[in-house]
């Protein structure tokens, strides 16, 4: 096994003051191709490259979603008297649990894992930190950082480490972990990233669908669930078949019977976000529902895109009428 580390730094962890950060915290990456051969690969040719990962700190058990990003303003006409080239993974309070809770010189471990969901692979980062010399864990990566070839608090460990592996065989599997998404890591998204379509994929597509609707139906506003099984979907509203993208935007949680109403165009949503069930349809479950607005989700980022709404409206709507064009 391969584990990334990091010794954390004051200037990394936001400069903390009198128990407050000054600037936001995050972590730096090395450069070096093993370090960066454990991440998303990232361009230099797209200014701040971005990526999401799926972080599982060893000591809460959720799925946390953070932001990782290769600022290389360097390569991209920047006239700051010291233009950035470098990888940071950025902190949240999510992942460090609604406190400043690494502290420097903390060691923080990393290892990724390949799991499948839903027929997806996605690559998940188990992480733990260690306090400073507080176990002869700390002493023996603190050596393995100490005598890596590039400066700057880095090191990669092979082997097994077995106090990390005992913590990471009593959690949950990682599809099965609650998922938790910082309002930062969505701000971060929506204002800095060009191509946002990029950083998702179906599992993250899911996740993020499911923590803006708080994990219940967008219509119903009710889940059947236990521990991890629940009876929702994360449905498209512009269907993928017709080009609709993996964007949180258009998506929305529904309970299976209404995501399969919804993808036969038995009822569409107006402008309003209310739903308008087809005049055809003399379902009395169905049309329980019309005319009531959907559950808004309370951050933007996750509401709606009109335009998808409307193309749903006008493509998908009443389809199951006309024989093959499902």
């Amino acid at each position: 096994m391969r584990y990334y580390l990091k010794k954390c730094g004051f200037q990394e962890l936001g400069s903390v003051k009198n128990g407050k950060a000054q600037r936001g915290r995050y972590l730096l990456t090395s450069m070096s191709k093993e370090v960066l051969g454990m991440f998303p690969p990232l361009s230099e040719a797209q200014l701040n490259d971005s990526a999401l990962l799926p972080v599982i700190p060893l000591y809460s058990g959720k799925k946390v979603y953070c932001t990782y990003v290769y600022h290389n303003d360097k390569f991209h006409g920047s006239t700051a008297a010291h233009p950035r080239n470098e990888y940071r993974i950025y902190l949240n309070k999510e992942l460090e649990e609604q406190q400043l809770l690494f502290s420097e010189n903390d060691i923080i471990i990393m290892r990724a894992q390949e799991i499948t969901e839903e027929d997806e692979t996605q690559t998940v980062y188990y992480l733990d930190y260690l306090r400073n010399n507080e176990t002869a864990l700390y002493d023996k990566l603190d050596k393995v950082i100490e005598s890596y070839p590039i400066n700057g608090g880095y090191g990669i460990f092979e082997g097994i480490i077995p106090e990390f592996e005992e913590k990471v065989s009593k959690l949950a599997k990682p599809d099965d972990c609650e998922v938790a998404i910082d309002n930062t890591v969505t701000n971060k998204i929506a204002t800095s990233v060009d191509n946002m379509a990029s950083l998702f994929n179906t599992v993250s597509f899911r996740d993020f669908i499911m923590v803006g609707y708080d994990n219940l139906c967008a219509i119903t506003g009710m889940v059947i669930r236990y521990e991890s099984y629940m009876n929702l979907e994360a449905a498209h509203i512009k269907p993928k078949s017709h080009g609709g993208l993996f964007l949180p935007n258009n998506g929305m949680a529904l309970c299976r019977d209404l995501h399969w109403a919804f993808d036969k165009g038995f009822f569409t949503l107006d402008d309003d976000l209310k739903v308008v069930v087809h005049p055809k349809i003399e379902s009395e479950y169905l049309n329980s529902f019309n005319g009531k607005q959907i559950r808004i989700p309370s951050n933007q980022f996750f509401v709606p895109d009109l335009d998808n709404v409307r193309y749903h409206r006008e493509n998908v709507y009443g389809l199951f009428l006309t024989t093959g064009k499902l």
